[in-house]
């Protein structure tokens, strides 16, 4: 089912003159790593280290290879443009190839007559078939193109939904391509259009917005939770593509100004039990937005987003309420 496409990475290899490779995967690929790592060992003579660290996207890039090894091949995500480039670093784009014509028909019943689509790295490449049969059957279709932290047209990451926003006035609601949730409720409120997941993997169509009615409510309790909040945790990423100091620093003033307490605090994985040793009332995620929103449940203390935080502090109105966005 996965290409890992292991005669490109070892093309790459040899032209680096590589000797000691790193490989990092993702969680759902990570089972897949010593059947790769054999692979390549055998075709070109390196020797590979598999990256044994949590893995959760691009912006998770590991750059400490580079005191251990000569390149990093990273499998399952696309790069991302506006961290700029590293010639000792290799992409693969592992591609999933799901069955979906027998859920078209129940998506068309669904649909508006203008529709955007949007999806992950591993789908972009069927969002052309998806177009042109919906495109005779009566829809207009447009796939949109995100900002410099998006590589691939009509791609969406967890952070970033540029490529639904770049189209949202010109067409009804949208599709999203692709399993789980939090991508297609990021678009929904990044956009304020409908959006209704085609799902491949669970082979089912399903609406978001009784799902994002459940999310927003459980936002609302950890704002007004923090309300009361007087002292803060910002938490800083050390991963290279989740790096927002500026904004930390400048939501540190923003407490400060409301005669509240905040520290900065540089993280690279975040845990709730990482958190337990620091006596703060709430935290501040400036990493990845999803830290907030997927693992809400498991904090013991309210974790926000930057956007919360203005909430919480009464310098934005929950009516303006979105999702966290890294742009690039």
């Amino acid at each position: 089912m996965f290409d890992l496409h292991l005669a490109e990475v070892a093309d790459f290899i040899r032209a680096k003159g590589a000797h000691r490779v790193a490989l990092q995967f993702p969680e759902g690929l990570k089972s897949l790593a010593m059947e790769a790592a054999e692979e390549i060992e055998r075709v070109t003579g390196c020797v590979c280290i598999i990256l044994g660290d949590p893995c959760y996207g691009a912006c998770d890039l590991n750059t400490s290879y580079r005191s251990f090894a000569d390149i990093l091949v990273h499998f399952g995500h696309s790069e991302i443009p506006s961290m700029g480039p590293d010639d000792n670093l290799f992409y693969v784009e592992v591609r999933l190839d799901y069955e979906f014509t027998d859920l078209l028909p129940e998506t068309l019943k669904l649909l508006s007559l203008r529709v955007g689509l949007v999806t992950t790295v591993q789908h972009v490449h069927q969002l052309g078939i998806l177009k042109e049969w919906l495109e005779r059957h009566g829809r207009t279709v447009l796939i949109g193109r995100g900002d410099k932290r998006i590589k691939n047209a009509g791609q969406v990451l967890g952070c970033n939904v540029t490529a639904a926003s770049s189209i949202k006035d010109q067409v009804d609601q949208f599709i999203y391509f692709g399993s789980g949730d939090f991508h297609p409720l990021a678009v929904s409120l990044a956009t304020g259009k409908p959006v209704i997941v085609l799902d491949p993997l669970m082979q089912e169509v399903r609406d978001v917005e009784e799902l994002k009615d459940k999310i927003l409510r459980q936002r609302h309790g950890a704002i007004s939770l923090a309300v009361e909040a007087r002292s803060f945790g910002i938490i800083i990423s050390s991963k290279p593509g989740q790096q927002r100091k500026a904004l930390a620093e400048s939501l540190k003033g923003m407490i400060i100004n409301k005669g509240k307490l905040a520290f900065l605090i540089a993280m690279d994985n975040v845990t709730p039990d990482q958190l337990m040793a620091f006596q703060l009332d709430a935290f501040v995620s400036t990493a990845c937005p999803r830290l907030a929103i997927d693992d809400y449940l498991r904090y013991r203390k309210p974790m926000l987003t930057p956007i919360e935080l203005e909430v919480a502090l009464g310098i934005r109105d929950w009516g303006d309420y979105v999702f966290d966005s890294v742009l690039g």
